[in-house]
């Protein structure tokens, strides 16, 4: 496989055989679960715990009562959570220095589905180029998952992922790559507009959240790359 780069437009594509030989991988959930979670260590958070199972969060804060609890059921936070799946949810002067339990519909399963990679990192359109020139320098075949939304394949993970890939030469980036690519380089101009058109920007926008997708639509906006480390917390590298 070399040094190329694919992408899978829906998480439950990862499975055991199709994940084979890839060296690094990562996962896009651009609204909102790896903008926030990108947001949140941009902003001071220590680490991030992503745990798909809501009841393994509370376990979790149970264990630990100083940790906070952030994430969404529905676009809701779950009840005792200290914050949802919204940037705004989580200033600086609220998570510089704490350690941040993190549940989501989509982009924490994600995570879970392609574990088995040695490497794992979030990406989304605030931290693409910084995503990819990481990836880049690991050497590896790399793997870019779009969470999507309920099995179905999201316009704004498409695009975080064409943001990403179209740092690759051409020659390594496959058919699927390439497509995300294109998509990214028609709407590169216009990624607010274009992200409050697709399908969960409408919803998030309807249910009042149009500044999280604004926020989403920030191409580069930090260099933070959220690793995901052996222990099973995400911290920053820049």
């Amino acid at each position: 496989m070399g040094r190329t780069i694919n992408v899978f437009f829906r998480y439950q594509d990862a499975t055991r055989e199709s994940l084979e030989g890839y060296g690094a991988v990562a996962v896009i959930d651009t609204l909102r679960a790896t903008t926030t979670m990108a947001a949140l260590l941009d902003r001071g958070a220590i680490a991030i715990r992503p745990v798909a199972d809501l009841e393994d969060a509370y376990v979790l804060k149970a264990r630990d009562p100083a940790l906070l609890l952030g994430g969404e059921r529905h676009n809701q936070p779950p009840e005792g959570f200290d914050g949802g799946n919204s940037p705004d949810d989580w200033p600086r002067d609220r998570v510089v220095g704490r350690r941040v339990v993190f549940t989501t519909t989509n982009g924490t399963q994600a995570i879970d589905a392609v574990r088995g990679i040695s490497r794992l990192v979030l990406g989304a359109l605030i931290n693409a180029e910084a995503v990819s020139r990481y990836l880049w320098s690991l050497e590896r075949p790399t793997l870019l998952v779009a969470s999507g939304s309920r099995g179905r394949v999201s316009l704004e993970d498409v695009l975080a992922c064409g943001a990403i890939a179209q740092y690759w030469p051409r020659e390594l980036r496959t058919d699927a790559a390439d497509i995300a690519c294109r998509a990214f380089l028609q709407s590169q101009h216009q990624l607010y507009e274009t992200l409050a058109a697709s399908e969960h920007g409408r919803v998030l926008s309807e249910l009042g959240w149009a500044g999280d997708v604004q926020f989403a639509a920030q191409l580069d906006h930090t260099r933070v790359v959220p690793v995901l480390c052996t222990d099973g917390w995400i911290r920053a590298v820049e």
